[in-house]
């Protein structure tokens, strides 16, 4: 009566072989987890720029400003408020100038003199891939270096600005921005998640 040898040395290959899947597939698991709370977080400050734009938020008691978010693809640099595929940033700006995010004055966000509302930063190894365009003529422009996605009291319709460069104009004509998120990994641990933005305010994941 009672467990022979070989029965318990059966048990416990079972449970050896049950508990390597299992932390095999972990890192996997968490991997998946984080980029899809990395993705729903941009989509959600999207979300909060379009609402204090439509909404009642001022700056300094007016409400003649837009707000937008920045997003880049370039490598940390030592300038946060760049932002980076590792930190965006949500911002503000006065209806009457152009559509885009200028970097000037503190580099400490929160700062009046600078526009920079909050600075999100990439704490894990996601990153933010790739960013491509679909202007009005249904043209794909893949690659981008940086994009602005701006709203405007009272429209919910969001405006982009692409520029070649910090010192360049904006070009407003896009219809759609894909933003590409990574999980950093490589190989067959490589996966990605797309954030869609329509010109008409729409925010989609696929």
């Amino acid at each position: 009566k009672g467990l022979t040898l070989v029965e318990l040395i059966v048990v416990i290959s079972i449970f050896l072989i049950i508990t390597s899947v299992a932390i095999f597939n972990y890192g996997s698991f968490n991997s998946t987890v984080s980029l899809q709370n990395l993705t729903d977080d941009i989509a959600l400050s999207i979300r909060k720029a379009q609402g204090f734009a439509i909404g009642a938020r001022g700056v300094d008691k007016s409400f003649k400003y837009s707000y937008g978010m920045h997003f880049s693809v370039d490598a940390v640099s030592t300038s946060n408020l760049s932002g980076s595929n590792k930190s965006f940033l949500m911002f503000t700006i006065p209806l009457e100038d152009e559509k885009k995010y200028v970097i000037k004055g503190s580099n400490v966000c929160n700062d009046d003199s600078n526009g920079c509302i909050e600075l999100f930063n990439i704490n894990t190894l996601d990153e933010i891939k790739e960013i491509d365009l679909v202007n009005a003529e249904g043209t794909v422009v893949k690659n981008l270096g940086s994009i602005d996605i701006v709203f405007t009291r009272p429209e919910p319709k969001a405006v982009f600005c692409y520029r070649e460069s910090q010192s360049s104009s904006c070009n407003f004509d896009i219809s759609r921005v894909d933003m590409v998120i990574s999980n950093g990994q490589t190989a067959e641990q490589f996966k990605t998640k797309t954030i869609s933005i329509q010109n008409t305010g729409q925010i989609s994941i696929q």
